[in-house]
């Protein structure tokens, strides 16, 4: 398959989930990302707000969970500007107010500007991805563009509701691959 069959296919696979296994995946999801950000210590965190019509990953719960358990952590979410395809970043904090962009994507109202540098961890939305750590979103590239303008120490984590596909997936020489992959099932570290 190529990259848009792969797309299109394994969005209306998630599609397909019902509301008690998407809510079960999810709990799983939010589990492992605890442990793991809890086990590396880490200062500032990159999130995505789920485009609820897609099935994307719910991370409300867990971000919840940092700010009550590791309010030293920061917080951190984009909104996208869509005539550059591209995302600035701020600080979301538990009473951050946020409103659905066209795409339905949640952003923040009236938030403080976020300083990239000081991210540390960006986790990574994706449609489908590999056990080598490449992924395929929504093709638009705006986390390509993202990723690329990180800090080096920076740590990428592709997030998966379903299990990942063996090999490389159509990787391109642009791609970015992620340093671990969290799926409800498992967590993989990326040997590069």
């Amino acid at each position: 398959m190529d990259k848009e069959t792969l797309r299109r296919v394994y969005l209306e696979k998630r599609k397909t989930l019902t509301k008690k296994e998407y809510d079960f995946r999810n709990g799983l999801i939010t589990n492992r990302l605890i442990s793991f950000i809890t086990e590396n210590q880490f200062h500032a965190i990159h999130v995505f707000l789920p485009i609820s019509k897609n099935r994307e990953i719910d991370l409300r719960p867990f971000i919840k969970q940092l700010h009550n358990e590791l309010p030293s952590v920061d917080v951190v979410t984009s909104i996208s500007d869509l005539s550059q395809a591209s995302m600035s970043h701020y600080k979301l904090e538990a009473d951050t107010q946020l409103k659905l962009n066209k795409w339905g994507i949640p952003e923040p109202v009236n938030a403080e500007p976020y300083d990239m540098e000081k991210i540390d961890c960006v986790l990574v939305p994706m449609v489908i991805g590999s056990k080598t750590g490449h992924r395929i979103g929504y093709g638009k590239g705006y986390y390509d563009q993202f990723l690329n303008n990180c800090s080096e120490n920076t740590i990428f984590v592709g997030l998966n509701i379903g299990p990942l596909l063996e090999g490389d997936m159509y990787a391109e020489e642009h791609d970015i691959a992620m340093g671990y992959m969290i799926t409800p099932f498992q967590l993989f570290k990326i040997n590069s």
